[in-house]
């Protein structure tokens, strides 16, 4: 499923990066908690991860390292306030867009 750009306006959703970067990119953005899209030249998303405080950067080189990045050539960040409101953001967008590199 495509990325609806509706769902930047949530209310867990504190800030977010500016638009989708390229994967490679992804140390440009800011050490945060919040969830992170993986997704395809289509905006096709292919991966929902969460990041805890600090750990954006990190949480995504670690999905890549695990290759859930598949399919997948642009990221985008949604920070949130806290690792409670990522875990619930991230399950609202998993049953949204159902990702192929989140299945089992």
């Amino acid at each position: 499923m495509q990325w609806d750009p509706n769902d930047v306006v949530d209310p867990r959703v504190s800030a977010f990066s500016e638009w989708w970067i390229n994967l490679k990119d992804h140390e440009t953005l800011e050490a945060r908690s919040g969830v992170y899209l993986f997704a395809n030249a289509k905006y096709d998303i292919k991966y929902i991860g969460t990041a805890g405080a600090g750990g954006m950067v990190e949480g995504i080189r670690d999905a890549t390292n695990r290759k859930k990045s598949k399919g997948a050539t642009q990221v985008r960040a949604l920070y949130t306030n806290s690792a409670e409101k990522a875990q619930s953001l991230k399950k609202y967008l998993l049953k949204k867009y159902d990702p192929i590199n989140n299945r089992k």
